[in-house]
């Protein structure tokens, strides 16, 4: 993502994507978006290793999806830091409306799922969230907290700073391909507790994004 930027700020700065630990409707491949259900009993188990790998990092900004299965995530993976979380709806999966709580064996017959299969960016799940609007949140989000730090907020010599954001599939798939134009939406994975770095670095008044290695 080349981003124009307003302010001279930092000329490099780390930001990690984090997605929230497991919960019963992702162990069923159920459609789960605004819906707010908690992470699965042994969620401390599964986050361990996680919350092992970024032990030693003090995140400068701590932004988190206001659903109860990133703000648990939160708390079991930093939970020094959880009370310096910003929750913001903005980081919220997209709303699947009434296929929310569904799977794709309860909807794969039906011809309005198949073509939001094909084109999501053109077809809405009945009651759910319009594509452009899930992508104007996160856009939001991108332009507000990621990219227009002021270089007051960070202003410690060689330091560079670590932005952590606890969210969900979807919102990191389309953060990623934002930030990294050679990155289609589909082409990122990434499960229940993976953690992935991108790293923003400023060439002229443009931020030029890069996917690194993690931890």
């Amino acid at each position: 993502m080349e981003v124009e930027s307003e302010k001279r700020g930092t000329e490099m700065r780390e930001i990690v994507f984090i997605r929230h630990g497991t919960t019963s409707w992702n162990v069923e491949k159920r459609y789960l978006g605004h819906t707010d259900i908690s992470l699965l009993p042994d969620a401390e188990r599964e986050l361990a290793p996680l919350r092992e790998s970024i032990r030693g990092i003090t995140w400068d900004a701590l932004y988190c999806s206001d659903l109860l299965r990133c703000r648990q995530t939160v708390e079991r993976i930093v939970p020094v830091q959880a009370g310096q979380a910003q929750y913001d709806p903005r980081l919220r999966e997209i709303d699947f409306g009434q296929w929310e709580g569904m799977t794709y064996n309860e909807l794969k017959d039906n011809p309005l799922y198949r073509n939001w299969i094909d084109a999501p960016q053109d077809v809405t799940p009945p009651g759910g969230e319009p594509w452009q609007a899930f992508a104007e949140r996160i856009d939001s989000f991108v332009k507000e907290c990621l990219v227009s730090v002021s270089s007051e907020e960070h202003s410690e010599e060689y330091h560079v700073p670590a932005i952590a954001v606890v969210t969900h599939g979807g919102v990191i798939r389309y953060a990623m391909s934002c930030l990294i134009p050679e990155l289609g939406f589909w082409d990122t994975q990434v499960i229940p507790g993976q953690a992935m770095k991108v790293r923003l670095e400023k060439s002229g008044n443009i931020w030029i994004s890069s996917r690194v290695s993690f931890p």
